[in-house]
């Protein structure tokens, strides 16, 4: 019995011991990873900023996409963490632009009626929009629903008291 109770603590010591090794090394070696630091940094504005930053733009190129949403004659296409496409579907062989609705720190998106809620980062947010979508309404904030964003590797950001991620950035 104490052989098995031996190998079993050896076996949980290695698998969580394999977690912190860095195989990839150049060398060809293993270098432990520091706990203390992320490849990226945080894209951190302040709570007053942040809570205005939601508005109606002009078009801008898509340059990665996320979760896809189809409203009426509506294409939604979410560009994580900066906002979302609008496109008038009308003709679905060719959309087109409409506007950019810019949401930092979003990723996702639900509809219901002319409501649109949204993750804001850490807030949730219902933004109501006119028919032709030429303007839009931040109608209610519900503020700190979701976690603090992560980064890419797991890493939590040092914050001070008003402050939101709303990105983050690879480290050259």
């Amino acid at each position: 019995m104490k052989k098995i109770n031996l190998v079993a603590f050896f076996a949980i010591t290695m698998l969580f011991t394999s977690c912190i090794w860095d195989v990839n090394d150049d060398d060809g070696g293993n270098t432990v990873l520091p706990f203390e630091s992320s490849a990226y940094e945080p894209v951190i504005m302040e709570r007053d900023d942040f809570e205005t930053s939601t508005q109606l733009v002009a078009n801008q190129a898509l340059a990665e996409t996320g979760k896809i949403y189809v409203k009426d004659n509506y294409l939604i296409i979410n560009e994580p963490n900066k906002g979302f496409h609008v496109y008038d579907n009308s003709d679905p062989s060719s959309p087109e632009k409409i506007k950019f609705l810019k949401v930092l720190g979003s990723s996702d998106i639900s509809i219901k009626g002319n409501v649109l809620y949204f993750n804001n980062a850490v807030d949730l947010i219902a933004v109501t929009f006119n028919s032709d979508f030429s303007e839009i309404e931040v109608t209610k904030r519900i503020r700190n629903v979701f976690p603090v964003m992560l980064s890419p590797d797991q890493f939590y950001p040092n914050l001070e008291e008003n402050e939101v991620v709303v990105d983050w950035t690879l480290i050259n």
